[in-house]
């Protein structure tokens, strides 16, 4: 049924016409609409409702809202139905849709089904969609435009596969954007293409329970000096993809997976796709990375995996910024650990000793590990010691520890690492530890201090910590970390001010507090 607000104008205009303070409002059943779309006030789709459009151009204005069963059918704030883009008559259909993904306000759809074999192209604004975009035939081409899916979450993209898809652009100047994505998410996938036959999509896990607004869109092409200088298609892929974080660019971990088509690989790439691996643009050029392996079947669909795509997959670490630029390569096999985990710790034994221990599961290809120390005065790491790999031929599936007493009687913070060797003399370095000056006792580490977002806490000595506490300015407790037995401690807090960290014993007795500042830079 369709309901027309007593404010809705009788002015002559071409098609259907909501004028800036009229509503109409769609409760129930399904409705078809056969010409152009122009919403200047309230077009409202209930939660039992299904649209079919049929014209040329659904027009969002700028101040204009879809609205849903939300406190009557004036506002978004509940479930709303479906807009089905079914015209096949028009040819391809087109949509702009109003929304301001800069102020995050305007007009948003709650669920958009493409049904148009000849597809849906965006025009003159950013399109929203709230809830699910779902593909039943067709395809979605963002030109110049930008696509956002979800509302405080990555929403849902249904029925994409290879020919149904969102088009970016060989040149890659659309782009698609998933709200709020978590850990809990797992992988969050980004169907895109540059056009009707090339699918090479992306899929975003990231590891932080902090959410974010990523972006994707991908190109044609991969140069030298990223936008500029010799292409490199022979030893690549011929795509670039850009990827991006909104709101904490360059924090927290996320795993991205990339997927392109056989078609696409240059001849020195197919010849050892065995050795293929994601690469990042820096400012220094494409990186080599890890793991360097076959390209798995291509999973990134909703369907079956598809015949003649391949995905590789990198951890990023705290790399992904606003707009960070990824391709495919291949290597000679990987360099030294590519494969290796390695978990690095250390503490002081005495006024005179550092003990520095280290666990590998897997090990591969390792044949030994040098310790390197840096105080904190020195501006370099030097090399303490080695040890031998224990696992036989430099490769092991098991648990494999090791330990090494550092002489070492320095007051201030002493950092350690490791640089393992592999047996081709290539080497690759583990993550640093910091190991504290005073001796005898215990002490609480706290470093970087100010911190932007992320710091670290290290209990080094004989105390028997069972938490670490942080409290803001009014005393209150914001977050309390189960020590088990470890030395050093990842933490991060995202509103800037000053904090103080503690550490209270097993008994419930406060050990010491230490002021922390953060930034939020």
């Amino acid at each position: 049924m369709l309901l027309l607000a007593p404010c809705l104008t009788t002015k002559a205009q071409q098609g259907f016409y909501v004028p800036k303070k009229g509503k109409v409002y769609f409760s129930g059943d399904t409705a078809t609409i056969f010409s152009n779309v122009v919403n200047q006030g309230k077009l409202g789709i209930d939660k039992k409702a299904v649209v079919n459009f049929k014209g040329k151009k659904w027009t969002n204005d700028a101040d204009a809202l879809i609205t849903d069963e939300g406190n009557k059918g004036e506002d978004a704030s509940g479930t709303g139905g479906a807009l089905r883009f079914n015209g096949i008559d028009s040819g391809r259909q087109q949509l702009d849709g109003g929304y301001n993904a800069a102020t995050r306000s305007g007009a948003a759809f709650d669920n958009l089904d493409i049904q148009n074999v000849y597809g849906v192209e965006l025009t003159g604004s950013t399109t929203k969609v709230r809830n699910n975009l779902h593909f039943t035939a067709g395809n979605v081409y963002l030109q110049n435009n930008t696509l956002v899916i979800g509302d405080r979450s990555p929403g849902t993209i249904t029925g994409y596969d290879s020919i149904h898809f969102i088009i970016t652009g060989s040149s890659g100047t659309g782009l698609l954007v998933r709200e709020n994505i978590r850990s809990r998410d797992n992988w969050v996938i980004f169907p895109i293409g540059t056009d009707d036959n090339a699918y090479t999509p992306a899929g975003i896990r990231s590891h932080s329970s902090q959410g974010d607004d990523y972006h994707a869109r991908v190109n044609d092409g991969v140069k030298k000096d990223l936008f500029t200088g010799n292409e490199l298609k022979e030893q690549g892929v011929n795509k670039t993809w850009e990827l991006g974080k909104r709101n904490y660019p360059n924090s927290g971990d996320a795993d991205i997976a990339l997927q392109h088509l056989t078609a696409d690989e240059g001849s020195l790439f197919s010849a050892n796709r065995r050795y293929a691996y994601v690469s990042q643009y820096t400012g220094a050029g494409w990186d080599t990375s890890s793991p360097q392996v076959y390209p798995v079947p291509g999973m990134l669909t909703s369907a079956t995996a598809l015949a003649g795509s391949g995905v590789n997959t990198r951890t990023v670490g705290s790399n992904l910024s606003s707009a960070s630029y990824f391709t495919k390569f291949t290597g000679k096999g990987d360099t030294a650990g590519a494969f290796t985990h390695v978990w690095l710790n250390g503490y002081r034994l005495d006024r005179s000793t550092v003990n520095v221990y280290w666990t590998t599961k897997p090990e591969v290809n390792i044949r030994y590990f040098v310790v390197e120390r840096r105080l904190s005065n020195e501006s370099a790491f030097k090399k303490r010691d080695s040890l031998p790999s224990k696992a036989v031929n430099g490769y092991s599936n098991s648990y494999l520890n090791y330990t090494l007493n550092d002489a070492n009687n320095y007051t201030g913070i002493s950092y350690y690492r490791l640089r393992l060797i592999d047996y081709n003399g290539d080497s690759m370095y583990s993550n640093t530890v910091a190991v504290g000056g005073k001796p005898g006792g215990y002490q609480l580490l706290l470093w970087p201090n100010p911190a932007a977002r992320n710091f670290y806490v290290g209990v080094n000595g004989a105390a028997s910590v069972k938490y670490v506490v942080i409290w803001n300015v009014l005393g209150q407790m914001i977050h309390r970390e189960l020590v088990n037995d470890r030395n050093i401690i990842p933490m991060s807090l995202w509103l800037p001010g000053n904090y103080l960290v503690g550490f209270i014993s097993n008994s419930g007795q406060l050990l010491e507090t230490k002021k922390l500042v953060v930034t939020g830079d």
